[in-house]
């Protein structure tokens, strides 16, 4: 995967911040919208915006730098559920993270394209996630992602 560099500004505003929060806690879109008392069309566009603004093409991938960047408060650490993460979940977990496509993802884990997609549902249903950016959160909660390999967008000094 390559790194992508971010805009000067390299961080979203307050209000995609805000959005990306929603999202991290495992809300869709239009429940996003509805809580924030915004169309679903300006959640959309605002986190659009936002990834430009990191350099990712992602919402998990923002949600992360996010993280990263303390933006958004960090989750309590927390035991994995039954099952734990394992080699090939880690390396799932960190490519979402920076910014992977599901192609590069499946590369880098040494799956095949559906295999990789398997995982990830898996994974999402074994630890209660309801999408990719809510499984970046629980990946830092149960203490498999952190600042360590930076951001997809830019590396953090």
């Amino acid at each position: 995967m390559s790194a992508r560099l971010g805009t000067a500004a390299s961080h979203p505003t307050p209000a995609q911040v805000k959005i990306a929060g929603k999202l991290a806690q495992g809300l869709s879109t239009a429940k996003a919208a509805a809580e924030l008392g915004l169309s679903e069309g300006t959640v959309a566009i605002q986190m659009s915006h936002g990834n430009r603004r990191v350099g990712v093409r992602h919402r998990h991938a923002l949600i992360h730098a996010c993280y990263v960047t303390e933006q958004l408060p960090r989750p309590e650490p927390d035991a994995p559920p039954p099952g734990g993460v394992d080699d090939v979940e880690t390396k799932i977990l960190w490519c979402l993270a920076l910014d992977g496509t599901y192609i590069e993802i499946a590369q880098h884990a040494g799956l095949s394209h559906d295999a990789m997609k398997k995982r990830i549902r898996a994974l999402r249903k074994r630890w209660g996630a309801e999408n990719d950016p809510h499984l970046i959160t629980l990946g830092w909660k149960f203490t498999v992602l952190d600042a360590s390999h930076g951001t997809g967008g830019h590396q953090v000094a």
